[in-house]
């Protein structure tokens, strides 16, 4: 019988905090992009039933890179409490980042 505190639920980080490092790792480094697109490619390579999670990241990517503005808008979005309201973050495609700071 296992311990009621070791389940993998309740060791996972915080999914707020988990997006607020993320958007902190991007603010910091924009070459991090590179490392979900690059996700992103792969994944697709190898096939996926439902892609289009992975294209709407794609998209959003894309206009991120665009504009300063566009990629504030982007950060803004990363970081912010809506993982409940945005199943896309379900998705992520930044594996791999560095850690870096919450904003």
């Amino acid at each position: 019988m296992r311990a009621p505190n070791d389940d993998h639920h309740f060791l996972r980080e915080d999914r707020a905090a988990r997006w607020q490092r993320i958007a902190g790792s991007v603010r910091e480094n924009p070459r991090n992009l590179d490392i979900a697109l690059g996700n992103i490619d792969r994944w697709l390579t190898l096939g996926r039933a439902h892609p289009a999670p992975l294209l709407d990241w794609r998209v959003r990517i894309f206009y991120a890179s665009k504009s300063p503005e566009a990629f504030a808008e982007f950060i803004v979005f990363l970081a912010a409490p809506n993982h409940d309201s945005f199943p896309l973050k379900s998705c992520s495609p930044f594996v791999g980042l560095k850690d870096a700071q919450p904003i």
